[in-house]
């Protein structure tokens, strides 16, 4: 079945009782829920990072999400006195609270003050049921969290590796920048889209495989707002290192719907650019190829991404997924992850990559991208 996202709508991707598969690699997820509007955001986020198979197809695992009119206690009473897993950035808590039958039986709260939620897994099975109170929009977003969690999980145990990186497609290969925190990958990212014409990857995080698949990793999605005008949408404003960044914030499905960008599925890597910042606010725009030294000191940084990977592991056995031991155990080293493939050296100063002329000098060493602005 074809991939088919319009907007903030998935076509042609669910069954009409509240299924969806999802495919990835050869992995592959059920999901069941009568609510339609829970089935079609969890679709909207995984798609297309992965694709959408028959509602009967084979699986190897089954989210189950269903509601209830009756709460489960008080979150503060409900994890007082038990082993908690707390994701840092958000407050994420989980407890195990009891073992029946072979299945495991957790209390979860998506974020502090949140109502908590109910989940059960059955190994044996090979189902995860997410119970949340009706109403609870913020407990449902364990959904598309629990999804993302089997997936990844599953793919970094089979050798993939995640990059804090940024990525779009241009004529069916990968385009990925490579900065350090702050370094402008989202910029680059927003800028391809609308100067090339490029299919939206990702902004923060890739995942790829040992043969060379990019996947862009679906999260929140942060628009630069000189590159977002008057889009409605959560914006955020900092100061780093003495320039203020102003942002504007939205899911994915947001991200297509107010900007109409168009995103990527899987694809295979075509080239890297890094970004250099340094000293570069006289000197203008200049590009130059990468030598094997200078691309495996930026792909070892985009590779330490100890935090990320706790949102996308699955310590507990959420989803049946590789424990962090056996996760880690599958890594390929980051040196030589982008080896092989054309390589350059962006340099220009920060606050010009809004409006510089970035793919005039970067066509000299990747080409086919100047041409097309």
């Amino acid at each position: 079945m074809a991939d088919v996202v319009h907007g903030d709508r998935v076509a042609g991707a669910t069954g009409r009782d509240g299924t969806g598969v999802l495919q990835l690699d050869s992995i592959s997820l059920r999901v069941l829920t009568p609510n339609a509007e829970v089935l079609q955001a969890v679709m909207g986020m995984l798609l297309p990072a992965c694709s959408a198979a028959e509602p009967a197809a084979a699986v190897q695992w089954t989210l189950r999400v269903e509601e209830h009119r009756t709460g489960v206690g008080d979150a503060g009473e409900l994890f007082q006195g038990r082993l908690l897993l707390e994701l840092p950035y958000g407050g994420r808590r989980l407890a195990v609270v009891g073992m029946d039958g072979g299945v495991m039986r957790l209390v979860a709260a998506y974020r502090r003050g949140a109502l908590p939620v109910v989940m059960e897994v059955d190994a044996r099975q090979r189902v995860t049921r997410l119970l949340v109170r009706s109403g609870d929009g913020i407990g449902l977003r364990w959904a598309d969290y629990l999804a993302r969690v089997f997936f990844a999980s599953r793919l970094l145990g089979a050798g993939w590796r995640m990059l804090h990186a940024s990525a779009v497609a241009v004529d069916g290969r990968a385009l990925v920048f490579l900065a350090g925190r702050h370094g402008g990958k989202s910029t680059l990212a927003h800028r391809a889209v609308r100067n090339l014409r490029a299919q939206f990857l990702a902004d923060d995080l890739v995942l790829i495989g040992p043969g060379g698949t990019v996947v862009g990793w679906p999260t929140r999605v942060a628009v630069p707002a000189q590159l977002a005008g008057d889009a409605a949408g959560r914006r955020e404003r900092r100061v780093v290192a003495g320039v203020v960044r102003e942002r504007v914030l939205f899911t994915p499905a947001q991200h297509r719907a107010t900007l109409g960008v168009e995103y990527s599925p899987p694809v295979p890597l075509g080239a890297v650019v890094i970004v250099d910042g340094s000293g570069a606010a006289e000197a203008g725009v200049r590009a130059e190829a990468a030598d094997a030294q200078t691309l495996g000191r930026a792909v070892a940084g985009a590779a330490d991404v100890p935090q990320q990977l706790l949102y996308v592991s699955d310590p507990l056995g959420l989803m049946g997924g590789p424990r962090l031991a056996d996760q880690s155990a599958g890594a390929a080293p980051p040196v030589g992850l982008l080896a092989g493939v054309p390589a350059a050296v962006l340099r220009v100063a920060l606050e010009r990559l809004p409006q510089a002329p970035i793919w005039q000098a970067v066509e000299g060493v990747v080409s086919g991208l100047g041409r097309r602005r």
